[in-house]
Formats: C-alpha cells, sequence, structure tokens
C-alpha cells in the first residue's frame, strides 16, 4: 500500500492487505515464487524502459514472470544458448517455434520417427494451416536433403526419438542445415544437456518438455525453447500472443528439480543400462531399443555424440502384441503404467493407447511401432527392485 499521510477506509486497507513489501534485506537461499499476475510502475517512462528491454522488470504474466526469466536463464545456460523461452507445455513451445519459422506456403522437414503429439501437429494441424511437411527417415541423409525445398523453413529432429530411441547424425544433419540455409530445431527433452547440446553440433533451436527430466519429479509442467536471441525473441512473441505463457508455478516448480538435474540423469542412465541388459536376456521379449546396447544400431554414433551415458529410456517389444502387453502392465507391481516418463520413480507406458494413440496404421508402421512395444522411464530406485518387478511380471 502506497504511503502517505492519508487515513485510509477499512474496505480500502483490506484490499491492498497482502501486497508486496518485502522488509527483508537478506537474499532468500531458494528463489521465491512470485505468484502475480501483473506487476505495478511508478511512471510511463519507466514502463517504457521495461518495455524497450532498457531496465529490467516485468509487465504482465504472459510476457514472463521473474519465475520464468529466472527458469529461462539457467535452462539456456546449460544448453550453451544465448537465450530461452518457456511455454506452458512442450508442445506449446514446439508449436509456437514452428510457427515463428513458417507461415502459409512454406514446407518443413522432419523425421517421421518424432513424437505421436508432434507427428500430428505436422500432418494435421500445419498442413490446416497451408505448411507442407515432409517426413523422411533421418538416418538416410541423401534422403533428408532430397526432400529440402526452396521454400523449406526448418529440419526438426529427435535426439532421440520417442519411443523408438533412434539416434540421428547431429553433426551431418546440422552441417548439411547450414549448408542448406535452413534452420536446425532438436527435441533434447530424452537426453537433456547432461548428455548431449545440439547447439555445439551446429542446431539452431533447442527444445524439452520441462515436465520430463529438467523437473525430474512430474511436478510442474511446460516447455522452453533455447537458441539464438533473434530466433528466441520471434519464439516469445508467437507465445505471447497465443496465449501459451508459462505460469510462475509450473515454473518455479520446475526451477526446483534442476538442481538435481545431473545427479538424476547418471543414476537414471546407469540403471537405464542394467535393465536393458536383462531384457534383452528374457525370452519373453522379442527386442530391446536402447543405445547403450551395442546391439543398438547407431550405439558407436551415440556413443560419439552423448557424454555420461545413453539416457534412461528403454523400449523394448513383447511376443504375443497387445495381449501380452496388456497382461504385463497389469501384472507390474512397482512399476507405474503411466503415460509420461523421466520421473524420479521408474514408470512405464504402452505407445498405442498412449502418446501415439490414434495415429494411422501406416503411420505406426512408419515409425516401426508394433503392438508389443512398450516404453520404460526407468527411475533411480535401487537397480535390483525395479529388475524383480520387471521379472515378475514377464
Amino acid at each position: 500500500m502506497a504511503t502517505s499521510d492519508r487515513t485510509w477506509r477499512p474496505g480500502t486497507r483490506a484490499a491492498h492487505a497482502g501486497r508486496a513489501n518485502d522488509p527483508c534485506v537478506a537474499a532468500p537461499l531458494i528463489e521465491p515464487l512470485y505468484q502475480s499476475t501483473v506487476f505495478r510502475f511508478e511512471s510511463v517512462a519507466q514502463i517504457d524502459a521495461v518495455y524497450a528491454g532498457q531496465a529490467p522488470g516485468h509487465v504482465y504474466y504472459r510476457m514472463g514472470t521473474p519465475n520464468t526469466s529466472a527458469l529461462e536463464a539457467c535452462v539456456a545456460d546449460l544448453e550453451g544458448g544465448e537465450a530461452a523461452v518457456a511455454a506452458a507445455s512442450g508442445m506449446g513451445a514446439i508449436s509456437s517455434l514452428l510457427l515463428a519459422l513458417a507461415e502459409q506456403g512454406d514446407h518443413l522437414v522432419a523425421d517421421r520417427h518424432v513424437y505421436g503429439g508432434t507427428f500430428s501437429l505436422l500432418s494435421v494441424d500445419l498442413a490446416r494451416l497451408g505448411i507442407a511437411v515432409s517426413l523422411v527417415d533421418v538416418d538416410d541423409l541423401a534422403e533428408v536433403e532430397a526432400a529440402i525445398r526452396s521454400n523449406t523453413r526448418a529440419l526438426l529432429l529427435e535426439t532421440l526419438t520417442n519411443p523408438t530411441l533412434r539416434v540421428g547424425d547431429l553433426p551431418e544433419l546440422c552441417r548439411l542445415g547450414r549448408a542448406r540455409g535452413i534452420p536446425v530445431v532438436v527435441d533434447n527433452t530424452f537426453t537433456t544437456p547432461c548428455l548431449v547440446r545440439p547447439l555445439e553440433f551446429g542446431a539452431d533451436l533447442v527444445c524439452h518438455s520441462l515436465a520430463k527430466y529438467l523437473g525430474g519429479h512430474s511436478g510442474g509442467m511446460g516447455g522452453i525453447v533455447v537458441g539464438k536471441k533473434g530466433l528466441i525473441d520471434a519464439v516469445r512473441a508467437k507465445i505471447v500472443h497465443f496465449g501459451a505463457s508459462l505460469g510462475p508455478f509450473d515454473a518455479w516448480m520446475v526451477g526446483q528439480g534442476l538442481p538435481t538435474l545431473a545427479l538424476r540423469m547418471r543414476a537414471h542412465c546407469e540403471n537405464a543400462l542394467t535393465v536393458a541388459r536383462f531384457l534383452e536376456q528374457q525370452p519373453a521379449v522379442s527386442r530391446v531399443l536402447y543405445p547403450g546396447l551395442t546391439s543398438h544400431p547407431r550405439h558407436d554414433l551415440a556413443a560419439r555424440l552423448f557424454s555420461g551415458g545413453f539416457g534412461g529410456m528403454v523400449s523394448f517389444s513383447l511376443k504375443g502384441g497387445r495381449s501380452s502387453a496388456e497382461r504385463f502392465l497389469e501384472a507390474l507391481d512397482l512399476i507405474a503404467f503411466a503415460p509420461s516418463l523421466a520421473d524420479v520413480t521408474t514408470t512405464i507406458s504402452y505407445p498405442i493407447a498412449t502418446s501415439h494413440r490414434g495415429l494411422p496404421e501406416s503411420a505406426l508402421a512408419a515409425m516401426d511401432v508394433d503392438e508389443g512395444l512398450l516404453r520404460l522411464s526407468v527411475g533411480i530406485e535401487h537397480v535390483d527392485d525395479i529388475i524383480a518387478d520387471l521379472s515378475a511380471a514377464l
């Protein structure tokens, strides 16, 4: 409440109760939660300076908050980017990113093995807006190059595809993008900057679902895009205009998980490799997809690209298809059947019933997603307990 000699009436005093007026002179150890949708100014000159970037500050929650700004600065630093912008979800981030790069009449090239939600965005929503998309196998550089047109505005990849854990040759794909003047966009959700930093290989933009490893505890949702400031400013404008902004509480929640990211990723990777080796020996399992296994077709490439491990995700197919997958999921005890990933606890998902639900059969076949495929997000529990639960269910 503004200080003055005036005697304010009770109703006025009540309305202004609890307004920001922190007399604390010591800085808090943990970032405070700024649960405010708007910020006050002393003059038009002050708000003009904030809008112009000449003075620090925030105006309105849709344009950013202290909590989202702190999160953006941290993730930009982790990825080695100039700037970052957060959105309300991973799909909000990718949608805003692609619409910042392309408009009606433009063209995109994307890996055909991308996450199901991204596939639907590319094949349905962007097509409705007049943006053409070519889905390719990024393992075939010649196919990728042949798909590029004069109006191609981006090449979209994933460091590890969801859910088949394919590994693209990031350095070569980024070189191709630079040679053709096309921004390369990499979804780094599955690996995080602890294992690989795509910007160092020449990628232009990197995105994450914040609800996954960066947050790590299934407690905060959001998405984020990192890259050069000019590109990030363009993405931010779309996020603001579409109302896809991240709220301060979710930004704060994700921020609480970030300090343990490196420790968690080390445990996820170690456990996942042990679990993958176990699954590879099981007669009920027809295939195991994990880049840390020597049986993975791009194991050598992953070993060159990744530092500190091969990620916490393991996908495998059960003999017997859907009926076997359903019985297996019902038999698990410790491991939860949950349609997300990257929690500190081990969870499992069934792609054709969750992340890839409703996709055409032809798309699922092209992605190599069969009816027996399960996606295991290996947690940080004692690995013997994880294996015991898998063994009992098998």
